[in-house]
């Protein structure tokens, strides 16, 4: 338990249920309500980086997601119109992930989506105080990844 007796692995919990809400039924309100995870996160890259050429393994490798969930979430954007994948000039078993004027399109009404969150989210909120979130966050990571890895060695 933590200082006076709350559990902050309760209210970190119930911040997450609370935030999931509200960032779907504004992703709903800005339309991009298929955006807000991992797809949203593949455009946006894609968005950022208009010069370089990106593979469903570099997302693998980003997301930190496995081969197969990777796969599925580029062939769901593809057909959804937000990406096309066409193979490698070089290796054909290399598949490039290449934005299409429908996401490009589809990123702008994104941006405004994270925009708008990121502002309400953050309101009042000191970039110290950001900081030092981010900085507790790490560290939580960093002692479960520890804990793991100490089990895998054992």
């Amino acid at each position: 338990m933590g200082a006076h007796g709350e559990n902050p692995f309760q209210q970190i919990r119930s911040f997450i249920n609370e935030m999931e809400q509200y960032v779907a039924d504004e992703a709903k309100r800005f339309g991009a309500d298929h955006l807000s995870g991992p797809q949203g996160f593949v455009l946006m890259h894609l968005v950022k980086h208009p010069d370089q050429v990106f593979s469903i393994k570099d997302f693998e490798d980003c997301l930190n997601l496995s081969k197969s969930v990777t796969s599925n979430l580029i062939k769901r954007m593809e057909k959804n119109g937000f990406v096309l994948v066409v193979p490698s000039a070089k290796d054909k078993r290399v598949k490039h992930v290449l934005l299409t004027d429908y996401g490009r399109e589809q990123s702008v009404k994104l941006e405004g989506f994270l925009g708008h969150v990121h502002k309400v989210m953050l309101q009042g909120i000191r970039k110290e105080d950001a900081a030092v979130a981010k900085q507790v966050f790490q560290q939580l990571k960093a002692n479960i990844r520890a804990e793991q890895d100490q089990k895998v060695q054992d």
